[in-house]
Parts: structure tokens; sequence; C-alpha cells
């Protein structure tokens, strides 16, 4: 199947159309894609590329490749993913006993932020920052004890539906061989975003750079304003649904 950057992808994408068309091509062949992690933390199939994390994000999310590979004698891991309303903010976290890869992006298509010199320079409005930290062991039981205040492997929220334009907390991960998915957000069945103590963790040992945007109460307009004024278009929103093994999708 071929598929061009144009309609509802490119909303999500907010590129130019005449940027859009020269992405064509990376679309085809990453058409279909699932979000693989590899031995290397926070390497396999990239999200750090805007395009690739058009294919990939919803497998990200899910936590497949986590999921997949939990087993008893297997290392612990988490997936922490960060909501700020998709268009305007966006912060992940791989973290393993040893070490944590941060990724953050604040609103996206700045085009100041556009090169020239290299495909990646081209989609530098809407790539992540990354940063990586090694840990030691009182930092892994830090974050452990802080999840687990907040409620973490504590219960399931399925069927909680969360919009690309809520402020939510999605926390993955294997521990001791069974696979947890959480999600801490403002709604009936989700944890309360209000009990987040591993976000001080977190920031502090992420270098990316990139300011951390406070949840807020979510307005009808912002699920709905088609951009008037604003220079927005969020006809490309999408809604997730919380599973006790992943999550579920509609609506992109």
């Amino acid at each position: 199947m071929i598929l061009t950057i144009s309609g509802r992808l490119r909303q999500l994408l907010r590129l130019p159309g005449k940027v859009s068309g020269a992405l064509s091509l990376a679309a085809v062949l990453l058409s279909g894609c699932a979000y693989q992690s590899s031995a290397q933390l926070g390497a396999g199939t990239s999200i750090d590329n805007p395009v690739e994390r058009k294919f990939t994000w919803f497998s990200y999310l899910d936590a497949a490749d986590i999921r997949n590979s939990c087993a008893a004698g297997g290392p612990d891991q988490y997936r922490i993913v960060y909501n700020g309303q998709y268009y305007d903010h966006v912060r992940t976290y791989e973290v393993t006993a040893a070490h944590l890869t941060a990724r953050a992006r604040g609103q996206t298509g700045d085009l100041m932020q556009m090169g020239f010199g290299s495909f990646e320079a081209l989609l530098g409005p809407w790539q992540f920052r990354r940063s990586d930290t090694d840990l030691a062991p009182a930092d892994w039981s830090n974050l452990r004890d802080s999840l687990h205040r907040a409620g973490f492997a504590s219960g399931s929220q399925a069927g909680l539906r969360l919009h690309s334009q809520d402020f939510y907390w999605l926390v993955a991960g294997c521990e001791g061989g069974k696979f947890f998915l959480n999600a801490w957000a403002d709604k009936p069945r989700a944890l309360p975003l209000t009990h987040t103590g591993f976000l001080d963790f977190l920031l502090k040992h992420d270098q990316t750079g990139i300011a951390y945007l406070k949840p807020r109460a979510v307005t009808y307009m912002d699920k709905n304003d088609q951009g008037k004024g604003r220079d927005r278009d969020y006809s490309g929103a999408f809604v997730i649904t919380v599973r006790a093994d992943g999550i579920g999708r509609a609506g992109l």
C-alpha cells in the first residue's frame, strides 16, 4: 500500500504542502511500522523522527515490545509518557535499572528551527530532544518506590478513554515478569493526576531542556477549536482506550 503525506497526516505533522510532498517517500517506507525497542535502550524503531513517529506512536504507547519480552527472570523496565496536549507538549522516558532516556518536545511547527543540511535538519521543528542519564541503584529504587506510591501496578483503568488534547500520564512496565499499564488523568477510572510523585525524579534526570507544561483544565474548545486565529488544526485528534494489556485507538 502506498501512502502520501496529506490530509490528516499533514495536519498531525503540521507540515507545509511542499515539505510534506518531499517526505512522501519516507511515509511509503514506514507505513505499517510497529515500534521495536532493542538491546540498546532507546534504539530500535525510532519515535524521534516525526514521520516515523506518525506510524509508530500508537505502537509505542501500547508497549507491545515490553509486554512481549516481559518474563520471569528478565529485566524490569518502564516506559513513561506524558501527554500535555499532544500538539503542544509530549515527554517520554525509557527507564531500566541502570539507564534513563528522556525525550521531549514543546509546541510543534516553529519553522525557525528548520534546517536544510540534512533530512533530520528539515524535520527540526517536529523532532524530539533527547538526553541519556546513567542511574545508580538508589535512583532506580527511588523511581520504583515513587511509581508504586502513585498507584502503579495497583489496579486497572481498562475502558478509560484519553483524548489527544487531554493531559495524562501513561506508564507501561515489566516488574518481576509481569506487565502492568496504568494511566493518570483528571477522569473517572484514572489514577489522580495530582498524585504523580515520580515527576520530580523524572525532571531531575531530564536534560532535554524542554520546560514541563503543567496540566490544566481542558475545555470544550480545546478539543473542538479548529485553529481559528491560532494557526492550529486539531482535526487530526485521536483517542486511545486503556486496556489491561495495552491500548486501543480511534479517531486518527
